[in-house]
């Protein structure tokens, strides 16, 4: 999963013959089903690709979506531009696999990280997503991290306990998941007031394949409110909850990453 990124070539090594033939390895041999189709939600747009059970990687396509940067560091997309986008790709990767579409039978997905989808009670995106690039939340950033005594800028009681609980700390750059949060309640209070849960990019697009509402133990680490010691049993920590002063219930619920 990466913070951020720039599309390139989609790795493949065999792609549909323009004959329409199925594709095939470099030796002539036919890639072991079943298939998945594999989403990577980058900064420039998704990648989107078949992989074979044995892990060859065939078929990509790529579309592109905007980028809408603003004044004070401001940097966002929509979410519906990445499903439609996610759309786009994908069909045409489907209609170049001459086997059809009851051949796939799992999707992956990852992408861009470090970014904020504020969804309403209903389930639906409010406004655009905050991405990774994004540093508007840096003042308040500050505020939260800092205290009556800082070392570069830490409250040296709350980076130990960050450090001990997280592994981290929040970034003084405001880039952070949790910097977007703290810029919404701050500076776009309508929005904080109306999200009922703040999701990653990347749980953003697993709710709208699966319906669920879900993070995973990976994924919420920039929120710097979870206990990571044990890797196994990730979950949300009330105190680090009370520094950023967010409500576990604007939070998702956590769920092992596969």
């Amino acid at each position: 999963m990466e913070r951020g990124g720039a599309p390139g070539p989609v790795p493949a090594c065999d792609r549909p013959t323009p004959s329409g033939e199925p594709p095939t390895r470099f030796d002539g041999s036919m890639p072991t089903p079943p298939y998945a189709l594999a989403i990577d939600l980058g900064t420039s747009g998704p990648k989107v690709a078949l992989v074979a059970a044995d892990g060859e990687v065939f078929g990509g396509e790529f579309e592109p979506v905007d980028l809408l940067l603003a004044a004070g560091g401001g940097a966002e997309q929509s979410p519906e531009e990445w499903w439609t986008a996610i759309g786009a790709a994908a069909r045409r990767t489907r209609d170049a696999f001459p086997q059809g579409p009851e051949a796939i039978k799992a999707i992956s997905v990852t992408g861009q990280w470090s970014g904020t989808v504020a969804l309403a009670a209903d389930g639906a995106a409010i406004g655009n997503a905050i991405i990774w690039m994004d540093s508007r939340g840096e003042p308040y950033v500050a505020d939260l991290i800092g205290g009556p005594v800082r070392i570069e800028g830490y409250d040296p009681r709350k980076l130990r306990k960050w450090i001990s609980r997280t592994g981290g700390a929040p970034a003084g750059s405001g880039k952070d998941s949790l910097a977007h949060i703290l810029y919404l309640r701050h500076e776009n209070p309508a929005v904080y007031a109306a999200a009922a849960t703040f999701l990653e990019p990347k749980d953003y697009l697993n709710y709208r394949l699966t319906g669920r509402i879900a993070a995973s133990f990976d994924s919420i680490a920039l929120h710097w409110a979870t206990d990571n010691r044990d890797p196994g049993r990730v979950d949300y920590d009330a105190e680090l909850l009370g520094y950023a002063g967010i409500e576990r219930t604007r939070l998702p619920d956590l769920v092992p990453a596969t």
